[in-house]
């Protein structure tokens, strides 16, 4: 055998070494993946009742609440009251200047002191006889007439509440000039309260007159029962959502007119459907997926998945009652691996 030859074979021997070191690597690599035990966090699934709650958001109002406009253009001479008091139908709130160019109101009641002063003379002259039906009548007449304008002219300068309640908003200040249609302030009653909210035409069908909620605020830990009092036939032409009207208990009067707060409303009642926690799945393959415990090993399931709710989801194919799905550690596995349970959760 001359040289080469012999080169060329050492070659050979060398290469099938190399190749039997590497299969013989690979297969034990394979062995050592298919012994491995992966330790997992399970529970076991449950059929149950679940609510589907929506939470909504607005600003509360009072159930009756009026907005106060100015009606002359004059200066605010004086607010006779504060945020926070309790008005009574009638009450003055703000006086606007008398002494103004356009309140007319000195103008107004000179006159109807006037004309009272004639009509109480008037009166006694007739009823003695002294003067004719028709001079009483026209004493009277003028009378009622200038009352009606100083009496309006009064309401225009002396701005009262149209409604018992609480002032919740006073917009203006002492000095101020306001114009005509300017907003002053705003009365509201608060033993009930409305709020108001839309929603989207995939809810609406939900949303019954009548149902009960439950409103919160995130000022302080209460919550008032309500319910539902109007729910809009058709869209808003510029935001396209239905507007739903609530109206709330406010025996503790701890909600207040503009406050934000949270209105929850129970869309759906969901019987005998399984919940599993929203970490559980995976998306392998573009598809929702779990792994579950059979005899010590790992199996894949796919799902078809509903809703999800307070992180977790509903599951309509692919888990059947009192399976026991890996929650924590699926990350790891694989269909077949190797599991080891070392927690249940209840």
């Amino acid at each position: 055998m001359n040289r080469n030859n012999i080169i060329r074979n050492s070659l050979v021997i060398i290469l099938l070494a190399g190749l039997s070191l590497t299969c013989g690597n690979k297969n034990e690599n394979q062995q050592s993946q298919a012994e491995q035990v992966l330790a997992v966090k399970v529970l076991l699934t449950k059929k149950t009742a679940q609510d589907m709650v929506k939470t909504y958001t607005g600003s509360l109002e009072g159930e009756k609440q009026a907005d106060i406009y100015a009606k002359l253009a004059e200066s605010v001479e004086n607010i006779q009251v504060r945020e926070g008091d309790r008005v009574t139908t009638g009450q003055v709130l703000i006086s606007l200047d008398r002494l103004g160019p356009s309140s007319r109101y000195n103008e107004t009641r000179s006159l109807f002191l006037n004309a009272e002063k004639n009509y109480t003379k008037m009166d006694y002259l007739y009823k003695e006889g002294a003067i004719a039906e028709s001079q009483f009548d026209a004493a009277k007449t003028e009378y009622e007439v200038t009352r009606a304008n100083f009496e309006a002219v009064s309401k225009l300068v002396d701005i009262q509440s149209p409604i018992t309640g609480i002032v919740t908003v006073i917009n203006v200040s002492e000095g101020d000039f306001v114009n005509i249609g300017q907003k002053l302030a705003t009365v509201a009653s608060t033993d009930k309260l409305r709020v108001k909210f839309g929603v989207n035409s995939d809810e609406i069908k939900y949303l019954k007159k009548g149902a009960e909620v439950v409103v919160s605020s995130t000022v302080f830990n209460y919550k008032a029962p309500g319910k539902i009092v109007s729910v809009a036939s058709s869209a808003d032409p510029q935001t396209r959502s239905f507007q739903i009207e609530v109206i709330l208990d406010n025996e503790e009067k701890l909600f207040k007119p503009g406050m934000f707060v949270r209105v929850d409303i129970i869309l759906e009642r969901l019987e005998n459907v399984i919940l599993i926690p929203r970490s559980a799945v995976l998306l392998l393959d573009n598809k929702p997926t779990v792994f579950v415990v059979s005899n010590n090993k790992a199996v894949k399931r796919e799902l078809s998945v509903g809703p999800e709710i307070d992180g977790r989801v509903v599951i309509t194919e692919g888990l059947q009652e009192n399976d026991t799905l890996v929650i924590l550690g699926q990350d790891y596995l694989q269909e077949g691996s190797n599991v080891k349970i070392t927690t249940w959760e209840e």
